[in-house]
């Protein structure tokens, strides 16, 4: 190989690395997340949303009634004369929705566990998660998703509204309050605003950006 060609291909190889280096700049730019305020102000439109539908009841029962049906085709689910999901995940999905937030893939998002997931391109979002071992609780603020586990993996999720008084500086507070889906009892049964002890929450993540 002469010389000429050899500082040619050295040069050619030199700019093909700047351009994956360009590339995978670019990449990491384009999943970084906003800033905590811009999250901050997606969390409040979540809310603002959820706190709108406090008066959705169960008026029928089992799932049913005109305002669930609503929250669940909000979400992007089925609900039907004969078929009423369980619809905490989707309360949540339709309020993302509403803000131009997004919501757990393929279709999942009214299960709870796919807002904390721990596999696959949103895994990231999950900040703790207390039977994988991952994050901490203290990494709890306003806005995120809280999963709760009741004995059967997560299977109920809600939107933290309020921080209560924490133990210490810098470390997680002794409850919270949150805003969900599918709580209550029979015809009460609907979105409630609710006060859970921080030990009751099993997962968080955040759908912020």
């Amino acid at each position: 190989m002469s010389q000429a060609t050899t500082k040619s291909w050295v040069r050619a190889c030199y700019w093909l690395v700047v351009a994956a280096s360009l590339l995978l700049l670019a990449s990491q730019v384009g999943h970084a997340q906003p800033s905590r305020a811009r999250q901050a102000q997606a969390a409040t439109c979540t809310l603002e949303f959820l706190r709108a539908h406090q008066t959705v009841r169960e008026t029928q029962g089992n799932n049913a009634g005109p305002g669930v049906r609503a929250l669940v085709l909000a979400g992007g689910g089925e609900y039907t004369a004969t078929y009423h999901p369980e619809y905490c995940g989707f309360s949540q999905a339709a309020a993302n929705r509403s803000c131009g937030l997004p919501i757990p893939r393929n279709g999942m998002q009214g299960a709870a566990k796919s807002w904390a997931p721990l596999t696959g391109p949103d895994a990231g979002r999950t900040l703790f998660h207390r039977a994988a071992g991952r994050g901490s609780i203290d990494s709890i603020r306003v806005g995120l998703k809280a999963c709760f586990d009741y004995g059967r993996g997560l299977h109920h999720v809600a939107a933290v509204d309020e921080l209560g008084r924490p133990v210490r500086a810098g470390r997680a507070p002794r409850s919270v309050w949150t805003w969900a889906g599918n709580e209550g009892k029979g015809t009460n049964a609907g979105m409630h605003r609710t006060l859970y002890p921080i030990g009751a929450i099993d997962a968080l993540s955040n759908w912020n950006y």
